[in-house]
């Protein structure tokens, strides 16, 4: 009876070890890999270490900016093998500009003084991605594949060019200054005639996609890992008319008139970007098409 006993405590030992090690877990006894109902968040750690991308020259000194756009995604796992998850990402970015030009209200003693001018460009760019993950793997090492169907949003595009522009002028017209000094923000220097930009709208667009994906992960901690995934896809973006604004001085008063400009266009990408006017641009924010990679690192409680 003992021998019996003895047997079944042994095999009962055994078998809680082949679990343990089957489960992977710490030495603390917390499991390391995510189990079915877990939720996971994780943040693309790539603009993180472009950030240490230090750029100087002999006029400046070095500095350091984000090369591409920061997303979040997050997970919830249906079975420890399959995944749901979702993606978002939104980016704005905004600067201004300063130019001086003489200041046309003095005449007389301190004529040559200087105004500012002040253009502020801008576009902005909201991407949603949801998606189903199949996942594979042993040990701390786990392997996975699947695919994101995708939306996004933009206003503008990259680039001076192609960003949102208002302007505020110092210089007002006037019967005396029908053609006051300004700058030109886009030309550089002045405008060439008696009609000058207040405001430029570039229009937007919407986009939908598919995007496989595959990926690997390593738990470096008990339900903590770092990643990396490829992916590739094709959409189609359907883009709306923009507008221009411009002011001038008309039968002794200020006319402005505001017209339709081109937009943005149409496109259908499959996995490589388009022209440089869509927002599937390879512009800093392309996380979506292309054989482009991510790398992420996750926190599954």
């Amino acid at each position: 009876m003992k021998k019996i006993t003895l047997l079944i405590a042994s095999f009962t030992i055994l078998c809680f070890s082949l679990q343990a090690q089957e489960e992977l877990v710490s030495k603390k006894g917390f499991k390391i890999l995510p189990e079915a109902g877990d939720i996971a968040l994780g943040v693309d750690f790539a603009p993180f270490i472009n950030t240490l991308n230090f750029m100087g020259g002999t006029s400046t000194g070095p500095r350091m900016s984000f090369g591409d756009g920061l997303s979040i995604f997050g997970k919830y796992y249906a079975k420890e093998d399959l995944a749901f998850r979702i993606k978002l990402a939104v980016n704005h970015v905004s600067n201004t500009e300063n130019g001086y030009v003489i200041d046309q209200s003095i005449v007389g003693p301190g004529d040559g003084d200087v105004v500012m001018d002040e253009a502020t460009f801008s576009y902005s760019r909201m991407s949603l991605g949801l998606g189903i993950e199949k996942r594979r793997g042993h040990g701390r090492l786990q392997g996975y594949y699947g695919a994101d169907l995708f939306f996004e949003l933009t206003d503008g595009a990259a680039g001076k060019v192609n960003s949102n522009y208002s302007v505020e002028y110092a210089n007002p017209y006037d019967a005396f200054h029908i053609d006051p000094s300004s700058t030109d923000f886009i030309n550089g220097g002045s405008f060439d005639n008696p009609k000058r930009i207040t405001e430029v709208e570039q229009g937007y667009a919407m986009g939908f996609g598919l995007r496989a994906f595959i990926g690997v992960e390593y738990f470096i901690a008990p339900k903590i890992s770092i990643g990396g995934e490829l992916g590739w896809g094709a959409a189609y973006q359907i883009g709306f008319d923009g507008s221009t604004t411009s002011e001038e001085w008309f039968e002794d008063k200020v006319r402005t008139t505001t017209v339709k400009n081109g937009g943005l266009d149409d496109q259908f990408i499959i996995g490589t970007t388009g022209s440089n006017q869509g927002f599937f641009e390879n512009n800093g924010y392309n996380t979506w098409l292309g054989l482009n990679g991510n790398i992420n690192i996750i926190f599954h409680f």
